[in-house]
């Protein structure tokens, strides 16, 4: 068996004793990613008659940022979008804030993260009713990631947007531009709105400052910004929107790092795999492996996990939720209807764990479920 995250994340947790000093969201996402499948979630057996007892069954944590509880998760968030998706190619576009804004991050998540997603749909949609490229809403889902490959802090939001949208009269156009909207005018348009924003949360005092900050220094520090590097990447249009979804699906469920990356633990240090954008060859980005402390380790991790109740994935235009969208949906279906082959790539049901046997292999009788409470002692397997 490879390196488990919650092997990690347990040694931290048993050195400072539940000490964390951390928010309790994050506190409790670490606690339930170590007891994830193990007899403190409590779990149920399955024996026969005769006393056999055939394997016993953990109960997940269901944490989302716990990479064990991620498949089911995923599967099912991906079935909800056979739903909401329009029979057109789509759009993957990512909006990113620069680094120079990351520590006013780390002390405002939630502001700036409402912020964030905000500032990208109304770029999108302003400049996408211009006529001249679109003159409609498209519909999007967006995702707001807030890591990199090497677990540092990197916000920024994938939108997935349909090649087409809706007419204030209500009628579906599709797009006529192979790059569906220019990337420069994007780019400075969402710069304005967010940095508009960050400055009207700072004047009425919303933003948590550093002790030794004050609100000049850091309207210092957005001035900074606003000179800095805003990255604003349109990809080419996708005919099916599959591929971006199963990206967004994984790491919407399943946190910052899947245990497939992790090569070692030693009790002290972690060894875990990345992609390395910034050196890459004529096959893409280099593998590298990166070594760092627990401590380290659990600290990046950690700074991931987002605040209770915030929403990391939400839904514009056509394909928000609600009834009106829905009758409008059923309107664009008409014109542009999902091809059987998303649907049925998307509903598909997978298998996630080999099916629990029904009779015993022993005897050869029914088995029966009993249920496992937390701390109860685990019958032995015959």
């Amino acid at each position: 068996m490879g390196v488990r995250l919650a092997d990690i994340l347990g040694t931290v947790l048993s050195r400072y004793s539940g000490v964390l000093g951390v928010a309790p969201v994050v506190g409790k996402a670490l606690r339930a990613i170590v007891r994830c499948r193990t007899g403190e979630l409590g779990g149920h057996v399955k024996r026969c008659k005769q006393g056999h007892v055939i394997g016993v069954w953990y109960n997940a944590c269901r944490n989302r940022m716990c990479p064990r509880c991620s498949f089911s998760r995923v599967q099912k968030w991906l079935e909800r979008q056979v739903n909401i998706l329009v029979g057109c190619p789509h759009h993957h576009i990512i909006f990113t804030i620069p680094h120079e804004l990351n520590e006013l991050w780390s002390l405002n998540y939630k502001p700036l993260g409402e912020l964030l997603f905000a500032s990208s749909q109304e770029a999108l949609f302003e400049l996408a009713s211009n006529p001249k490229y679109l003159g409609a809403q498209p519909g999007t889902v967006v995702a707001l990631h807030t890591w990199g490959q090497q677990l540092s802090r990197h916000p920024h939001v994938h939108c997935l947007a349909s090649a087409g949208g809706v007419t204030e009269s209500g009628e579906w156009v599709s797009a006529h531009r192979r790059s569906f909207l220019p990337a420069e005018p994007l780019k400075r348009l969402f710069r304005a709105k967010y940095l508009y924003g960050l400055r009207g949360l700072l004047r009425r005092g919303e933003l948590r400052l550093r002790d030794d900050q004050t609100v000049r220094g850091v309207e210092a520090l957005i001035e900074e910004a606003e000179h800095k590097r805003w990255n604003v990447h349109v990809c080419d249009r996708y005919e099916s929107p599959l591929a971006v979804l199963n990206y967004l699906g994984r790491y919407l469920h399943g946190g910052p790092i899947g245990e497939k990356r992790l090569e070692s633990f030693d009790g002290e240090s972690v060894a875990f795999w990345y992609k390395d954008y910034r050196d890459r060859t004529s096959d893409g980005p280099k593998r590298k492996l990166m070594h760092l402390s627990v401590d380290e380790f659990v600290r990046r991790f950690a700074q991931h996990v987002p605040p209770k109740g915030f929403h990391m994935v939400r839904a514009y235009g056509p394909y928000r939720r609600g009834g009106k969208a829905k009758a409008l949906r059923q309107r664009i279906f008409e014109v542009a209807p999902v091809s059987l082959e998303v649907h049925e790539s998307l509903s598909h049901p997978r298998v996630l764990r080999p099916e629990e046997p029904t009779v015993c292999p022993s005897c050869g009788s029914a088995l029966e479920v009993v249920p496992l409470t937390r701390g109860h002692p685990v019958p032995r397997v015959a």
